[in-house]
């Protein structure tokens, strides 16, 4: 995941888009229902097909099973993303006038962001891998970019300085950085985690060096997800050569 790409889906970003509204997921959109009980089963069946099609059997909508997940399990991985953006700017909104300064505030939403995460965490390098297939990869940096910007505007950056692209790749590569640790995190309560991104967000406390530790938290990135995949069995070990 390079950081010009990353930057290309920042720049359709450049005003962040407000909390959706939360009705949207519920009444009258039988296709968000389904996905959102798909999600129930993804311990079980894996971010497939599958799990939607289960999903909407149990909801009485066979047939709406396709047109729900046209493209498989990364419409469910797609799903969960926006739906988890979403609740984690609403959670942190009754938060977020406690705290005095940015840094604090990126932390609390990062947090609030990786626990959403945390009830599938056995399943996520299967959602990573899916990911970072060649056809998806637009998608997800498109998503993490708006996660980066929701965040930093929620923590009060709200001006587009000459350092902004640079203060929301880090944010991105530091969460991604993060919830990548967390799956391999087996310390009581993931205290390890949010150690982990504990330093990660005083990193880029300062903005003179975020360009610099976006692209070493790029590369560790990288590194992270092709040992996750490999041990899943995504990719072999002739091919890290």
């Amino acid at each position: 995941m390079s950081l010009s790409l990353l930057r290309r889906g920042l720049g359709r970003l450049a005003v962040p888009r407000l909390v959706r509204v939360q009705a949207a997921y519920t009444t009258g959109r039988p296709d968000l229902e389904i996905l959102d009980h798909a999600l129930a089963k993804v311990d079980s069946l894996g971010w497939t097909r599958a799990a939607v099609s289960s999903a909407a059997s149990d909801l009485g909508y066979s047939s709406m099973a396709h047109g729900v997940a046209p493209h498989g399990g990364i419409s469910l991985v797609g799903h969960f993303m926006d739906r988890a953006l979403d609740d984690t700017c609403i959670e942190a909104d009754d938060q977020l006038h406690e705290l005095a300064t940015p840094a604090d505030k990126l932390r609390l939403l990062c947090r609030i962001r990786l626990r959403q995460t945390l009830p599938y965490v056995r399943r996520w390098p299967e959602a990573a891998a899916l990911l970072a297939q060649p056809q998806n990869v637009a998608g997800a940096l498109e998503r993490l970019a708006e996660l980066s910007s929701r965040m930093w505007y929620l923590a009060g950056d709200q001006s587009i300085r000459i350092d902004w692209y640079a203060r929301r790749s880090a944010l991105a590569a530091a969460y991604v950085a993060s919830e990548l640790y967390m799956c391999e995190d087996r310390s009581p309560e993931h205290a390890d985690t949010w150690r982990f991104l504990d330093e990660r967000i005083a990193d880029i406390h300062s903005a003179e060096r975020a360009s610099a530790k976006a692209v070493a938290f790029g590369s560790q990135f990288s590194r992270n997800l092709f040992n996750i995949l490999q041990s899943q069995g995504v990719i072999s070990k002739e091919r890290r050569g």
